[in-house]
């Protein structure tokens, strides 16, 4: 098969994987990057915060007199539930590493049918060559599809866990 042809038939192949699979990898790796810094600079703030509180108890000026303290004191520890809550609640954490490694799995996903692509440019058969790419593109998408339908039922379930947690604490 020319190459002329092979691009012609390739194209039936390439659009549904840019619209199904590509747009998904989009997605992740827009997102990524937020979520691992909303998480770093979480934990970071949560860090400082509480190594904060015995300095303020410790060492605080004389100037400062006891309510003044007392409500530094009360408004720090503020911040980090604050601080806590928010992660509890949106896991930033968790979707870092989730959408880190949605991106992995469907970067070697569109890997192993670019592999198929190539295999499939060999051959000169015109049948062989439509069912290594019907082949190739289904898995992509079947795969694509259960990693980010696994992704999203384990954000809600975590999400339901960290409201009933919630819940049961107040």
């Amino acid at each position: 098969m020319n190459t002329e042809d092979f691009d012609k038939l390739l194209v039936g192949y390439t659009t549904p994987k840019e619209k199904y699979v590509d747009s998904r990898l989009k997605f992740y790796l827009d997102r990524v990057d937020h979520k691992r810094r909303l998480a770093q600079w979480g934990s970071v703030a949560i860090l400082l915060l509480s190594l904060g509180i015995p300095v303020v108890v410790t060492f605080s000026p004389a100037a400062i007199g006891p309510v003044q303290k007392e409500l530094i004191v009360s408004l720090m520890s503020l911040l980090i539930a604050l601080a806590g809550g928010l992660e509890g609640l949106h896991q930033w954490q968790r979707t870092w590493r989730e959408y880190s490694t949605r991106i992995v799995q469907i970067e070697t996903l569109i890997g192993l049918w670019e592999i198929q692509v190539a295999r499939a440019r060999q051959l000169s058969d015109a049948k062989e060559v439509v069912d290594i790419l019907g082949k190739a593109t289904e898995k992509l998408l079947s795969s694509v599809n259960e990693a980010v339908t696994t992704e999203m039922g384990t954000f809600f379930s975590e999400r339901e866990r960290a409201q009933l947690q919630s819940h049961t604490q107040t």
